[in-house]
């Protein structure tokens, strides 16, 4: 007779909660993702020095207004540096080590930054030679 009653109160609770599915709640932080591609020629480059001309990097500035004052302050935004000639990508900031045939050894640093409405991305090499960089390709991915 127990087991019979348990049974009969269990059955009850499980029926008496269903009930009428409610109103959606509101999106959730983390949910929303934007992926936006980005080429540089080798002339958009700009050279930055400081005033006594020591301290040479490379400068390209993307206008981007996905980055909104929400993005900026409550989101993430991510880069990545795309190699296309193996097939793979990188994250920012992506550092190279080199060694050319005279055995001069040199560092290449590409590192970005960004702001409400825009990202920019940098090139140094460590032996602050003239060496403007050729075309590359990023991702910028952000979220929020």
């Amino acid at each position: 007779m127990r087991k019979i009653i348990l049974f009969l109160l269990t059955a009850l609770i499980f029926v008496s909660c269903q009930g009428p599915v409610g109103p959606e709640g509101p999106q959730g932080y983390g949910t929303n993702w934007k992926i936006i591609n980005l080429t540089t020629n080798s002339s958009d480059w700009t050279e930055k020095t400081d005033n006594a001309g020591l301290n040479r990097f490379y400068t390209c500035h993307f206008s981007m207004p996905e980055i909104t004052t929400f993005v900026y302050s409550s989101g993430s935004v991510l880069g990545y540096y795309i190699d296309n000639v193996n097939g793979v990508q990188q994250s920012l900031p992506y550092v190279r080590h080199y060694q050319n045939a005279a055995n001069v050894l040199w560092t290449r640093t590409v590192d970005f930054d960004y702001s409400v409405g825009g990202v920019n991305v940098y090139v140094t090499n460590s032996d602050f030679a003239i060496d403007p960089p050729q075309a590359m390709n990023f991702r910028v991915v952000l979220m929020w």
